[in-house]
């Protein structure tokens, strides 16, 4: 009989892309061993590490990831009767919204306080590429975690030793 080793088949591979994030507890650093609060984490969870700030801002240790803007929505000129109506109609009702915002403005000013809009951008979290060196270790941690979780499980499948002593 021949013995096979099932493979996790959820397993998934690290990706090199990580967000950086603030805990609240602070842990000593992956590479220095300082305490820090700044966590690098993976989208999907599978690896996070403390470090610290000044490592991030480290060309050596990881790379900033640029922000991708998107792309500003064009404007098309309607084609047909119906689509122009349509144009008009929207036209119509943004006078109605801004002279209903001038309205609700001029009663907030008559209160002597101000409307506080939300800004429209939100912050995202930073990303970072780590240089390959570090990720290597990163990736050779998980591994090495996998195999004794994977080892573990094996020991659990063989026969325990016998308690009797033989005669």
């Amino acid at each position: 009989m021949s013995t096979s080793i099932k493979k996790n088949s959820t397993s998934q591979t690290l990706q090199n892309l990580y967000t950086h994030r603030t805990a609240t507890s602070e842990r000593p650093c992956f590479v220095c061993g300082k305490f820090t609060s700044a966590v690098l984490t993976t989208g999907n969870g599978l690896d996070w590490f403390y470090t610290c700030v000044s490592h991030l801002n480290d060309r050596g240790f990881a790379s900033p990831v640029p922000l991708v803007e998107p792309e500003p929505v064009k404007i098309t000129e309607p084609t047909s009767k119906g689509e122009k109506e349509k144009e008009n109609e929207k036209k119509k009702e943004g006078k109605d919204e801004q002279k209903f915002e001038d309205s609700k403005e001029e009663k907030c000013e008559e209160k002597g306080g101000k409307e506080v809009k939300p800004p429209s951008l939100s912050i995202k979290p930073k990303q970072y590429t780590l240089h390959r060196d570090f990720f290597y270790l990163r990736e050779s941690n998980l591994k090495k975690k996998r195999q004794e979780k994977e080892a573990q499980e094996m020991l659990k499948q063989l026969p325990s030793v016998p308690k009797s002593s033989l005669k």
